[in-house]
């Protein structure tokens, strides 16, 4: 398993220069409006967006707009660490996501060869990373994207690194929080979803992603159906589909006006929720149950390295909220999932070794520090003896024990 167990970012947004520590398989962000929790996922996101930039190998991207900024990162990858940084330029469009433009990667490989040298990879080898190791490419390697000869294990370590880059999801606030969105149907074609910009993107994609789970993976659909189901947390009875075969023709004129008859064959997939007998549409669910049944869902089957949920309390009740800090709490031992919260209920559920204090000041933007660092000695301490006597983490934040910078 690969694990990130350092981020540094640096002039995004308001991290001017945001060092931060992920030790933990789980962490949560905690702090006030406006500190720059949500900056630090979206900072983590520009990862994933990497794979989007490619540079052209010996050229220089002259007159790029958008603005630059440069990030550091620690990987844990068996007993090895790998070191990376890079400068990215990257532009914010109206509805605040972020494209990277342009972006240049080192990495640093001194636990497995012994040297300090970084060595820059261009990100189109991240392509075919594995196939580098063959004679064949030697020249392509040295002559065209200058790299020295990489043995074995740095060329898996980039791989792995790689993977871990694309694999990163980022489950927002309010993503699942509105199912009147939701369509009360939709279509496949040729085994392809069709998607109408009449609906929330992500609300239709939650139905498709369930019903490919329903149709090609029982085992984990009814794991996830027996975790909301009466057998489990209660809120739904069942989730089933009905298919209906939709077949049309149209032409296609070549030339020489010869025509050609294509057949399609379409499906409409009606997707129905039972709750008390009642057989319900997505859309007709409360903002609390569509929320916990998709978040629910992508915490059991989302197989990416990396989980990025932001305020997983939001429209959700604390009996609800309850199952889904258990269920990130079990699926942080398979993969790295980070939280932000306003709630104290959810810090209930974790232990302090999974807090990060995020706060802003003007030298440094946001700061995010582990709890054990972000208070004194004798406060944690405090804090510890207070766990064990008295009261929980949430109590504690409530009463203003971990507001310190």
């Amino acid at each position: 398993m690969i694990k990130l167990t350092k981020f540094e970012i640096n002039n995004y947004r308001s991290c001017l220069k945001s060092n931060i520590d992920l030790n933990q398989s789980l962490m949560c962000l905690i702090g006030i409006n406006g500190a720059g929790k949500t900056n630090i996922l979206n900072g983590l996101l520009l990862l994933k967006k990497l794979k989007e930039s490619y540079r052209i190998p010996g050229t220089k991207q002259k007159n790029l707009s958008g603005s630059l900024t440069e990030i550091s990162l620690d990987f844990k990858l068996d007993e090895y660490t790998i070191k990376v940084k890079g400068t990215l330029r990257y532009e914010t469009d109206d509805r605040n996501n972020d494209e990277v433009l342009d972006s240049i990667l080192k990495f640093n490989f001194f636990d497995i060869t012994g040297s300090k040298k970084w060595i820059e990879i261009p990100l189109e080898l991240f392509k075919y990373i594995h196939e580098i190791k063959f004679k064949e490419n030697d020249f392509i390697l040295r002559e065209y994207f200058k790299l020295p000869d990489l043995v074995e294990s740095q060329i898996n370590a980039l791989y792995s690194i790689r993977d871990f880059f694309n694999n990163i999801s980022y489950y927002s606030a309010s993503q699942f929080s509105d199912p009147s969105k939701c369509p009360i149907s939709f279509e496949l074609d040729e085994n392809k979803s069709y998607r109408s910009n009449r609906f929330n993107f992500h609300h239709e994609k939650f139905l498709n992603d369930l019903y490919i789970k329903y149709k090609n993976n029982k085992n984990e659909f009814n794991k996830f159906i027996s975790t909301v189901n009466q057998e489990g947390i209660g809120i739904i009875n069942n989730i089933s589909f009905s298919e209906y075969d939709m077949p049309s023709s149209s032409y296609e004129v070549k030339s020489g006006g010869k025509i050609r008859k294509i057949e399609r064959n379409r499906q409409l997939i009606i997707p129905y929720v039972t709750i008390d007998g009642v057989e319900l549409s997505p859309n007709q669910l409360s903002e609390g149950t569509f929320k916990t049944l998709a978040l629910i869902f992508y915490i059991i089957t989302d197989e990416n390295e990396l989980l990025l949920i932001e305020e997983p309390e939001v429209c959700v009740h604390h009996g609800l909220l309850n199952s889904i800090i258990s269920l990130i709490s079990v699926q942080s031992k398979k993969k790295q999932i980070i939280i932000s919260t306003h709630s104290d209920f959810v810090l209930d559920r974790l232990s302090p070794e999974n807090l990060l204090i995020v706060t802003k000041n003007s030298q440094k933007g946001t700061v995010a520090k582990p709890l054990d660092k972000a208070l004194s000695k004798n406060d944690y301490k405090a804090l510890k003896s207070y766990l064990q006597e008295t009261g929980n983490l949430g109590e504690y934040w409530k009463e203003g024990g971990l507001d310190h910078e």
